[in-house]
């Protein structure tokens, strides 16, 4: 008798522990990882001219590769880079109607510079 319950007992445990053994903890979500990826694979680009421009952001008449003329208002963070004859300049220097072509990524809702090439007239 003692032994059918040890046998019973063990048994039982068995049908517990197989189970939870086989299941994974989930994996977590990484959100900074996530924002660097998409920033990597999201970046674009928009060729047009300078309609306004800021020390802080400049807005673009122009479109992406394939698509209409639209208006485009791009944010300056630290990192983007203005380059004009391989040479980088300040946003102040960009006028209207200068030719750029402006690669971006969208960060946080915002369409972030980051980098803007004047090109040659």
């Amino acid at each position: 008798m003692r032994r059918a319950f040890v046998g019973m007992l063990a048994l039982a445990l068995a049908c517990y522990a197989v189970p939870a053994a086989g299941q994974q903890p989930a994996a977590k979500p990484n959100p900074a990882g996530a924002r660097e990826n998409a920033s990597k694979i999201g970046t674009r680009s928009v060729t047009g001219a300078v309609k306004t421009a800021t020390d802080k952001g400049l807005v673009v008449v122009g479109h992406e590769e394939g698509q209409q003329d639209r208006e485009w208002a791009f944010a300056f963070d630290g990192s983007t880079r203005i380059d004009a004859d391989g040479k980088p300049r300040p946003a102040t220097e960009l006028r209207e109607g200068d030719a750029v072509t402006v690669s971006y990524t969208n960060r946080d809702g915002k369409i972030i510079a980051q980098n803007v090439k004047v090109n040659a007239r």
